[in-house]
């Protein structure tokens, strides 16, 4: 049985944060694949077809738009990069400041995605 193609590599993501890859402290790799599994839990909505009664079974396959596929590759970047600045924004040096105090970039991210906003029932 032939895997799906991955709807997001971590060579994409290196590209986009402009680091070598294979990288060798699997950073890249890490973020990711935790993006991954984030937006695919939370959006099941996007799986199609998969036949579990079929003898193999055939697994449904994640089909993200273009919204949702880059703003995963914009959460795995940003997660990249929040190990050497909090604020998510690698590239300044130690004395300059940046604050995102509205969180506007994490915002753009989760509305490309799609995440849907709590819901008081």
């Amino acid at each position: 049985m032939t895997q799906p193609t991955p709807w997001l590599t971590p060579e994409e993501v290196a590209l986009y944060l402009d680091v070598p890859y294979p990288d060798p402290t699997g950073r890249v790799d890490g973020s990711t694949n935790a993006v991954i599994a984030l937006v695919e839990r939370r959006r099941s909505d996007l799986f199609t077809g998969g036949d579990s009664t079929a003898v193999p079974p055939v697994p449904a396959v994640f089909v993200p738009g273009d919204d949702v596929h880059e703003g995963a590759k914009l959460w795995a970047a940003q997660m990249f990069q929040t190990r050497n600045a909090p604020s998510g924004y690698a590239g300044y040096g130690d004395e300059a400041t940046l604050f995102d105090a509205l969180g506007a970039r994490r915002a753009e991210i989760l509305r490309l995605v799609g995440w849907r906003r709590p819901v008081i029932v």
